[in-house]
Formats: structure tokens, sequence, C-alpha cells
């Protein structure tokens, strides 16, 4: 809360660098006074090793996360000269905070995730606990709300599937056609419901057009990285495709992953990983299919042509947000970086950069 002034603003003239510059250098300046004032390292090291409950260590993950992205930016919106800031330093007390959760959650980029940023920073009553833009116009506020509880949601509402999977799995091994059959079905019944709950919730009334680019997707996005051995190694921030529900239904379809390796390894926690890794190894899909088990393989199909069309709506649902212009700033998504160059010197090319993205995992989902 004391540093809530420092970050957000309506007031700032953008095209001026040097002011935004001058904001950034106050903000971290604050921050570093206020954490090197109120931290003790040590006992902060022996608290962090103290076998804390997990949801104690969910909500550190979303605290360091959040303060991390906070300073990584320093001004929101986001600005070019904090853009063109590729290497960051920052604090000791938020290195030895993160440096522990990595190694916790299994993660190795520098930045947040959709664990540590939207998963945990929800509570049991869904308030959103950590906010960025403290003190701004209810619009602005309900924006970065709803944007982010998109993901517990469809969490939340989509766990019967998780069940339904496990379970059609374990009824296939004992060849138990009829509850193999009933789970898939379920399994197609609750993912209509999830997936809707994304473009309930992605409209102008919730989460406006006119803030969310700027208020809500640029903080999310990192955009920096590090020099590994002479080579820099840059980051991503938040993306709809760390969501761990289609992650794990893909996998249950015998899909390939859409993320590489290399970043699920960054941004998917290792336990995360497990699960959709687990899955994909006892997927049955291709063995029905070759069975000819018409039964099993068309409600897969089923649950797959859901999917396609998600994703085949997701594009026109996202685009009108993608188009709002950001002046203050390079084009830029949170999940993919900084996007302008040579190649994308505007909106519409960076659209049709993540198009060809998009057109391949729909491409993909059968």
């Amino acid at each position: 809360m004391e540093l809530s002034p420092f970050l957000a603003t309506e007031t700032m003239a953008w095209e001026e660098a040097e002011a935004g510059l001058t904001r950034m250098k106050a903000y971290r300046s604050h921050a570093r006074k206020l954490l090197s004032e109120k931290v003790n390292m040590e006992e902060a090291q022996k608290c962090l090793n103290s076998d804390l409950s997990p949801e104690i260590y969910n909500g550190l993950f979303a605290c360091v996360a959040i303060s991390r992205h906070a300073y990584r930016w320093a001004t929101i919106p986001i600005i070019k000269v904090a853009q063109e800031e590729t290497v960051v330093e920052f604090p000791p007390e938020l290195d030895m905070a993160w440096s522990f959760l990595q190694q916790r959650y299994g993660v190795t980029s520098p930045g947040g995730n959709v664990t540590s940023n939207f998963y945990c920073n929800y509570d049991s009553d869904d308030n959103l606990v950590y906010t960025f833009n403290v003190g701004m116009p209810d619009a602005i506020r309900a924006a970065e709300y709803h944007f982010g509880h998109i993901f517990p949601a469809m969490e939340r509402q989509g766990l019967p599937i998780y069940y339904h999977m496990v379970m059609a799995i374990l009824s296939s091994k004992r060849d138990d056609l009829k509850q193999t059959v009933q789970h898939l079905k379920s399994i197609s019944e609750h993912l209509k419901p999830t997936l809707k709950i994304f473009f309930d919730s992605l409209v102008d009334s919730k989460v406006s057009k006119k803030y969310w680019m700027r208020y809500v997707q640029g903080i999310q996005g990192w955009a920096a990285g590090n020099m590994v051995d002479s080579k820099y190694i840059e980051y991503d921030g938040l993306s709809g495709n760390q969501l761990l529900l289609l992650h794990c239904v893909d996998a249950f379809l015998g899909l390939e992953p859409y993320l590489p390796i290399e970043n699920t390894l960054r941004y998917i926690p290792h336990l995360q990983r497990e699960l959709s890794t687990a899955f994909s190894k006892h997927s049955f899909r291709r063995k029905a299919e070759k069975a000819n088990n018409s039964r099993v393989v068309a409600e897969m199909d089923s649950i797959a042509k859901q999917l396609r069309l998600f994703r085949a709506s997701h594009r026109s649902r996202a685009t009108p947000y993608l188009s709002v212009p950001a002046p203050e700033r390079l084009i830029m998504t949170a999940g993919k970086s900084v996007l302008e160059s040579d190649a994308i010197q505007n909106v519409k090319s960076a659209i049709g950069f993540l198009d060809v993205l998009l057109l391949k995992r729909f491409q993909q989902t059968r």
C-alpha cells in the first residue's frame, strides 16, 4: 500500500521519456528503501525454510511475484524506456525470496506466471489479494479483477474434468466400455461451462477494452532476462497457454504440448508438469482408434471439437482488446514479450503474427 501511489497513474504525459524514467526511478527507490527497512534477510530466510503450510507458500508465491512485476516495470501503464531495459537488477530481498520459490515450485523464469499471479492471488472468497491498480478508477480495477479471475474460475469450474479423466483412464484399463464412455460424456458436459467462463468474462462491461491493454495486460508481461554464458536469455510473462486445465485435456486427448519444453520449465510448476505428463502417458485415444472403438473415439472427438471451437472463437474475442492503441509503449503481449521489430511495426502485423500461432494450435486440436 505504501508503494501504490508511485505505480499506476492516469495523468502522466507518456510521450515524455524523461518523465517516465523519473517515475520509474522514484518507484524503485521507494521499493528498495521499504524492503531494506522492513525485511530482515536472515529471519526471512529462516521463515521460508520453516515448513510453512501450502497455503502460506502459495500466498508468498503471489506476493513476491506481484512485487517483482511491479518493480520490473515500475509504472503503469508500462512505457518504452522500461521495455528497453532488458536486464533488471532487483533488490536482494526480492531475489532471495524468489530464488527459494523458484526451487520450491520448479520454475526458472525470473518473472511470475499464471500460477503465481492469478491462481495464488485470489483467496477462497474470490478476492484479488495483491492488486497493481490501487487508487485507480473502478473500471480499471474491475478489468484487473475480472481478467485475472478467468484463470482460477476456469480451474475451479473444471475440477470435475480432472476426476472424470482419471476415471475414464481407469475404466479403459479395466476394459469397462460403459463406464469409459460415461466418464468421457461427463468430461464434455463439464467442459462446455468451463470454457464459457472465458467468453462470459472477457466482455467490455467486465474487462474494459479501453483499459485492458494499458492497465491489465502490460504489467503482467516480463520482456527481460539475463546473460548466461555470454548469451542473453529473455523471458516472457503470463499467457493463457499456461492454463493447467487445457494442458491436461490436451494431454488426455493425446495432443502434442503447445509449449516447448524450455518454456514449460520456465513457467509451469513441476507438479503441474507431472500431472499433464501423466495424462499424456495414459492417454488411450490412439489405442481406441486402432481398435476401431467407435463409441470411445466419438466421445474423444466430441471433446476435441469443443476445444477447437474454443480456440477458433478465442481469436475473435481477443483481437479487439489487442487492437487498442498503446502509444506509450512498443508493441508487446504479456506472453510473447516485445513484438515490435522491422517485420512487425504495427498492431495489425502483431495480430497477424499471433494468428499464425493460434491457427497452428487450432489445426493441431483434432
